[in-house]
């Protein structure tokens, strides 16, 4: 969910960064694609054992298929099926996907052991 999060802040906040700093751009374009795969190589293991177990111990369709989705979101923005030009707002919707499934998660696992 902090990684979600962190990545949200990110694609949010490289925009403005960019238009601040022009001399940077070039060096930070450059990076970006592989930092963007990097982290989304992060993003991959962590939010399927999440959504695995939150699935298994909650039965939560809507979970599993907005984190998924969100997920999915994420890899056409990285890949750049659609160009670079839409993928800070595939991400930013795939991250926030991937957050609210995560918050759905904690909600539902919270209220597993509130009643017990």
């Amino acid at each position: 969910m902090w990684l979600s999060g962190l990545c949200l802040v990110h694609c949010l906040a490289l925009p403005f960064a960019m238009l601040l700093a022009p001399t940077l751009s070039h060096w930070v374009e450059a990076t970006e694609t592989t930092t963007h795969w990097i982290l989304f190589g992060i993003a991959i293991p962590i939010s399927l054992v999440a959504f695995v177990q939150g699935y298994r111990r909650l039965r939560s369709n809507l979970t599993l298929l907005l984190g998924g989705l969100g997920l999915l979101l994420m890899l056409v923005a990285v890949s750049h099926v659609f160009g670079r030009e839409l993928e800070v707002v595939l991400t930013v919707v795939g991250v926030t996907a991937v957050m609210f499934a995560h918050l759905r998660n904690l909600a539902g696992h919270q209220a597993l052991h509130t009643k017990a």
